[in-house]
């Protein structure tokens, strides 16, 4: 059956002007939350913003609303006239099924052109390389069939559109058909999947015995790194011990801990598996290392960790990205707070010889001085503790 173009407008009007309304009664609801934070100039800016765009609409509607009433008027005319209404409409709309599939393939083109171009450079780690290839394998595939099923929705619109003289052909199903799009993409997902399973095996493997250790503490709003001595071996820690001296709660008994390392860059030596363990001291954090293409949660109280084997120095990505400034980061990927997003730390990856003169520079931070102002600590604490319980045993 055959609706007239006045009627499709009058309800997609009823339908617009619904839309509107719950827009700016939402967009008023969180421009009123968030206006208290903001400055007098800022809050100004966004209301001046918000009521154009009100305002916009408004117009676009009563825009629409006197088309509408002007077609009305024009059938009735018709109608009064005798004449006997021709409905072009199915013709117009299936020439506007392929404007805008052009208009939209011409913007998908444009939007891989331009943000395809913003995107990493090639991975710094091992598994990277392997993540990567997945996902541009991934991003093939599902691009075709994004492409082609397109394609045919919009085409088989405009050549299957209404008309008088035909008549719609029931045609209920096929068996081979059905079997053919059932059974090839089961296919293609099932080996995708596989592939990524075998990937993400390979990566979540224990680390190689030989990996360089680092323990990694995240807290508001910085990452505390720690390496090994000349021992190879990270010292134990406890939640119990932290303070403000001691602010990962190293053990220092623990004959490991007295030649650790503090530093406020984390070195890597190319081509060398290293191991992060990753801990929190506060609220959630997330270490996330994109060019390594390596990412873990840091949960207060549990411990995890991730490891991969770095591949391209420093100096070999800035010449690769032509960028002479560019670090390798280890990033908060949290909202954590104020100051998330300085939240961050430089890694360096450079070959062993230059790996071995840096460490060579470092120094344990335990030392005596040290040792004194983490026994003042828990002294302290240990007062305080006294002190709170004499007063609540006083009460």
């Amino acid at each position: 059956m055959n609706i007239s173009i006045a009627q499709q407008l009058k309800s997609s009007t009823k339908a617009i002007l619904l839309f509107v309304l719950l827009t700016i009664s939402s967009t008023i609801s969180f421009a009123q939350a968030t206006m208290p934070a903001a400055t007098d100039v800022a809050s100004q800016e966004l209301g001046i913003t918000f009521w154009f765009y009100v305002l916009l609409l408004i117009a676009a509607v009563f825009a629409f609303a006197v088309v509408n009433k002007t077609l009305k008027v024009l059938e009735l005319t018709q109608e009064l006239n005798g004449k006997k209404i021709k409905n072009t409409y199915n013709n117009v709309n299936g020439i506007f099924f392929i404007v805008f599939l052009l208009l939209f393939l011409a913007y998908v083109y444009d939007q891989f052109n331009t943000l395809g171009r913003m995107g990493l450079p090639e991975s710094a780690s091992e598994h990277g390389a392997i993540t990567d290839n997945l996902f541009n394998i991934t991003a093939i595939i599902t691009g075709i069939v994004f492409i082609i099923t397109h394609i045919l929705l919009f085409y088989f619109s405009f050549k299957y559109k209404g008309k008088e003289t035909r008549k719609a052909f029931f045609y209920s199903h096929n068996d081979k058909l059905e079997l053919y799009w059932t059974i090839i993409p089961a296919i293609v997902l099932a080996v995708m999947v596989l592939s990524g399973w075998k990937a993400w095996t390979n990566i979540t493997a224990p680390a190689p015995k030989e990996a360089l250790t680092l323990d990694v503490t995240g807290k508001q709003f910085a990452w505390i790194v720690r390496y090994p001595g000349n021992d190879n071996a990270l010292g134990s820690k406890a939640f119990k011990l932290v303070n403000d001296v001691n602010e990962t709660g190293v053990d220092f008994n623990d004959k490991n801990a007295k030649d650790d390392l503090l530093v406020n860059e984390i070195y890597l030596p190319v081509n060398r598996p290293v191991k992060f363990n990753f801990n929190a001291r506060d609220v959630i954090h997330s270490a996330y290392m994109p060019h390594f293409r390596a990412q873990m949660n840091c949960v207060p109280g549990m411990p995890t960790t991730f490891w991969f084997k770095p591949t391209i120095t420093t100096e070999q990505m800035r010449l690769k990205t032509n960028d002479p400034k560019f670090d390798y980061l280890l990033l908060c990927a949290k909202v954590c707070g104020s100051a998330h997003y300085n939240m961050q730390i430089k890694i360096v990856v450079v070959n062993d010889t230059e790996y071995a003169t840096w460490l060579a520079t470092k120094k344990p931070f335990y030392t005596e001085e040290m040792a004194k102002q983490i026994q003042e600590a828990a002294a302290s604490v240990a007062k305080a503790k006294e002190e709170k319980l004499a007063l609540n045993t006083h009460e």
